[in-house]
């Protein structure tokens, strides 16, 4: 076996690996390893906290089943999932209607959130219906049936002609003098589309 070409040649193949990486070995530097993640500055949902970066409608139900009284962190909360979700001004109104009334006590606290919610968002398209038959002086369960059938860009708006056959125009000229027979159909009916787009829609959604 000494004597082996074959052998001889693998010693020697053996020999210049053995060089090669002791002259790698040699040229490393010592690097420090990287310290390992550190999660412990990451804030997780609490009851008294919250962080969420997937937010949908069903989070602020979440948010507000976990409210207790003058809890300024989650009221913030809300008010960027709000802002998220792109949410109108009125229907923001009404969940910082909701917030005072939970600070002040004026709701149980154990209620539950859907029940309140409608409570609340009803009586604000309610509202917002009968300051709209005041204003115009139409009838307001004609307006209740309008905005029960509607959706978005609907043309044309559902029982816009028992809305306008409802009119009292006398009493509309009274508080409008300038007001003129003609036009006021079209202006009252642009008036309604625009609350039903701004306001209504919103408000029902709300409660879907």
């Amino acid at each position: 076996m000494e004597k082996s070409p074959a052998l001889a040649e693998q010693v020697h193949l053996i020999e210049e690996q053995i060089g090669t990486y002791e002259t790698i070995k040699g040229s490393l530097i010592e690097v420090e390893p990287k310290p390992e993640n550190d999660f412990s500055e990451i804030e997780f949902y609490s009851d008294n906290h919250a962080k969420m970066y997937d937010i949908d409608s069903s989070y602020i139900d979440q948010l507000l089943g976990n409210y207790s009284a003058n809890s300024q962190g989650v009221r913030e909360e809300i008010e960027k999932a709000l802002q998220k979700l792109n949410k109108t001004e009125c229907v923001k109104e009404v969940y910082r209607e909701i917030l005072n009334a939970m600070d002040n006590e004026k709701v149980d606290q154990k209620e539950d959130v859907f029940v309140l919610k409608r409570r609340y968002f009803t009586g604000t398209r309610n509202q917002v219906i009968a300051q709209f038959a005041q204003e115009w002086f139409v009838s307001e369960d004609q307006l209740h049936s309008s905005a029960i059938q509607y959706m978005i860009g609907m043309n044309p708006i559902p029982n816009m002609g028992d809305i306008i056959s409802s009119k009292d125009f006398e009493s509309y000229k009274a508080t409008h003098p300038e007001a003129k027979p003609f036009k006021y159909p079209q202006q009252m009916k642009r008036a309604w589309r625009q609350t039903l787009d701004e306001y209504l829609v919103p408000l029902e959604d709300e409660l879907r």
